[in-house]
């Protein structure tokens, strides 16, 4: 389950990033290992829409295609970069941002709100699918979705990726890079949207927009013409 909408399921407190819910952050948005892996993804659903095979991979399989080791100095350095961005994002709260991000365990409030999906740190076919089924829910501004919807999208995303030749080639370093971004953003997103949507209704549709925008404009990819089903993401 994934309810952004729910104040029991903001993924951390909205006090902690005050000034972001009034507008749609997305933390590495010009990476291009992150466009270019979301670019991926989008092109499966645009062209092939869902896998409908009942054959799933396994968790093993998986890992093995998506998976990386994780290392503290990676971790430290992501999150720093974080640190910087939200602070440029909010400067008048710029010292409080700096701190919140740099004594809160992000990844590990991440990983136990997902965790309900079946999903985990160490993977990037996990980070990504969290992110993009998140995005979808703010999109359309639903407020649950189920582990077997997240996990047929993580099918679609671990198949997407296990194609990708420039996905073969990157290290560990940059797999776990990708990952933590994407998780970061899913927790900035999440506690954004989950802040304006018990407080300020404009404020929320305002991010539901912009986050459908930002689909269209960098994946070329219509969130709100897309349907969650347990087969994935069906265009």
């Amino acid at each position: 389950m994934l309810a952004v909408l729910s104040s029991a399921g903001a993924p951390v407190g909205a006090q902690d990033f005050p000034a972001i819910g009034s507008q749609y952050v997305d933390f590495g948005a010009s990476m291009a290992s992150v466009g270019q892996m979301n670019n991926v993804l989008g092109a499966t659903v645009r062209s092939r829409g869902a896998d409908r095979s009942t054959s799933r991979p396994t968790r093993t399989a998986a890992v093995a295609s998506t998976g990386y080791r994780g290392s503290p100095a990676v971790s430290a350095k992501v999150r720093g970069q974080f640190a910087d961005f939200v602070a440029r994002v909010d400067p008048a709260n710029a010292d409080r941002l700096r701190k919140a991000v740099q004594q809160q365990d992000l990844l590990g409030m991440w990983e136990r709100h997902v965790a309900v999906d079946g999903l985990r740190r160490g993977d990037v076919a996990d980070a990504m699918a969290a992110y993009w089924v998140q995005n979808w829910q703010i999109a359309n501004k639903v407020s649950f979705a189920s582990r077997a919807q997240v996990q047929a999208v993580r099918g679609q995303v671990a198949r997407a990726l296990g194609a990708s030749p420039a996905f073969a080639k990157m290290a560990d370093a940059d797999r776990q890079a990708l990952a933590e971004t994407f998780m970061l953003n899913f927790v900035a997103q999440g506690s954004a949207y989950s802040d304006a949507a018990r407080r300020d209704a404009g404020a929320a549709a305002r991010l539901s927009d912009a986050a459908a925008a930002r689909f269209r404009k960098d994946m070329n990819l219509d969130l709100r013409r897309l349907r969650l089903t347990e087969a994935g993401l069906v265009g």
